[in-house]
């Protein structure tokens, strides 16, 4: 019996492969801090959504017009003006870390940054977690 090996013993996720490509250097470096905080945050393995989106579990919602959907628990987009960070949709109840975050804009469900330094990174990590526990309370979630 033949034993295939594999070429390499640690290959790349996909979505450190992504983050890998980014070319904008503070982009790609804001990423790296954001998936060590959502990695300390979730517990939950990163998954690519779409192109662009960096997420976290998954949950179901059913939208006015009656059509359903998936999308992430939580999550970052690290697009070219702003890194998108995605939220529960009651983000805007979490006054006291919203209070504290410093520079961004509010979004339907997330929040636009600007720069990541320009942010409490102690409120940001409180409000995925707050957002996570909102989100599983409140749709039907799962891990994949």
């Amino acid at each position: 019996m033949t034993v295939v090996e594999p070429v390499a013993n640690v290959s790349q996720s996909r979505v450190e492969r992504y983050i890998s490509t980014l070319d904008d250097p503070q982009r790609k470096a804001e990423s790296e801090a954001l998936l060590a905080l959502f990695a300390r945050v979730t517990d939950l393995p990163a998954m690519i959504w779409g192109t662009h989106k960096v997420g976290y579990g998954r949950y179901a919602y059913t939208m006015d017009g009656g059509r359903s959907s998936e999308f992430m628990i939580a999550g970052f987009e690290p697009a070219k003006k702003h890194v998108i960070v995605y939220l529960s949709p009651d983000f805007e109840e979490f006054t006291a870390p919203l209070e504290i975050l410093g520079k961004h804009e509010k979004g339907k469900s997330c929040i636009f940054i600007k720069a990541l330094k320009d942010v409490n990174l102690a409120a940001l990590e409180e409000m995925v977690r707050l957002g996570m526990a909102s989100t599983e309370k409140n749709y039907k979630t799962s891990e994949s």
